[in-house]
């Protein structure tokens, strides 16, 4: 019995892929260089208000997206990478007892603190409250004056 020739299936053309939407591109612009003769403007940094106005505090994916905005990123998922990296840095650091200064905000660090006698407020009677560390946040000064 001879073998009959397998057809071929058509092929499709394929789609063109549709053209992406991209927001026109910025001009990112520093500080004047000696004899250069460009004049560039520095960028332009503003915070986006949290959808959430009752208590003004931020999602995480809002936080990562003025990450992204802030910093000139790309992608949301560089962005991602920056915080995460960073939340690494700072909980491995205090874990082993550094103090962190942070430009223009302040000092984050560890205390110890003491053992103490506490009360309960229900029943009155006195309570052992443990020694333990604790993590600290010193503000800065000029941090201070521009928000309080």
């Amino acid at each position: 019995m001879a073998k009959k020739p397998m057809k071929k299936a058509a092929k499709k053309p394929m789609k063109k892929a549709a053209p992406s939407k991209k927001a026109p591109a910025k001009s990112v612009s520093a500080a004047p260089t000696k004899g250069s003769g460009i004049v560039l403007q520095p960028k332009a940094r503003q915070a986006v208000k949290p959808r959430n106005t009752g208590t003004y505090s931020y999602t995480q994916s809002e936080f990562i997206e003025n990450i992204r905005a802030f910093c000139g990123l790309p992608k949301r998922s560089q962005a991602k990478e920056v915080v995460e990296d960073i939340a690494a840095f700072i909980t491995e650091s205090l874990r082993r007892g550094y103090k962190l200064p942070l430009m223009g905000l302040g000092k984050l660090y560890v205390r110890q603190s003491k053992a103490r006698l506490g009360r309960n407020p229900q029943t009155g009677e006195t309570v052992q409250i443990p020694a333990r560390k604790r993590v600290r946040f010193t503000a800065s000064k000029a941090l201070k004056q521009t928000v309080l």
